[in-house]
């Protein structure tokens, strides 16, 4: 049969070049299967000029044609199979990814919040520092206005030291 193959009436086809049919080289939907194309082409090409085999020869290229496209099924198959292993996959992947995305701006919405909240608080004690500093001033100002030396660091002292002692009580 492959001897056959190799004949001008099989590459040129029974009824000449230009009442062949079409034949797509490469058909075959695998990737790197030129040989497995090339040769369903030449089985076609055989089937083209079946007219000129007898009948035993017709019933082995029919049965060639058939074991060529059960092949072919499989393979097509198996390549279905690893797509969809490759599509899982990808699906799981994406998910961890958006699963991901969620936590880091859940952690980003947390920090911020925090962030506020701290700001909040250096706010509050920054203007109870600045009242107690108003504070201790008027109550330590000296009437006739002069630099007040060791008597503001004495005042200043006092005041938060009582201030601490309330903190602490």
């Amino acid at each position: 049969m492959d001897e056959f193959l190799s004949t001008p009436q099989c590459m040129a086809g029974a009824r000449g070049p230009d009442k062949m049919a079409p034949v797509s080289p490469g058909s075959s939907s695998r990737m790197g299967s030129t040989q497995d194309s090339l040769r369903m082409d030449a089985l076609t090409q055989m089937a083209i000029s079946a007219n000129m085999l007898t009948r035993q020869e017709k019933k082995e290229l029919v049965a060639e044609l058939h074991s060529a496209i059960r092949e072919e099924i499989t393979a097509v198959r198996q390549d279905l199979t690893s797509l969809e292993h490759r599509v899982d996959d990808l699906e799981v992947q994406r998910l961890q990814t958006e699963q991901h995305q969620r936590a880091t701006d859940l952690a980003t919405t947390r920090q911020g919040n925090l962030l506020l909240e701290l700001r909040r608080q250096v706010e509050n004690l920054e203007n109870r520092g600045h009242s107690a500093t108003t504070s201790a001033s008027e109550v330590c100002r000296n009437p006739k206005g002069n630099n007040l030396g060791s008597y503001w660091r004495a005042c200043l002292h006092t005041f938060w030291g009582k201030k601490h002692r309330r903190i602490l009580a």
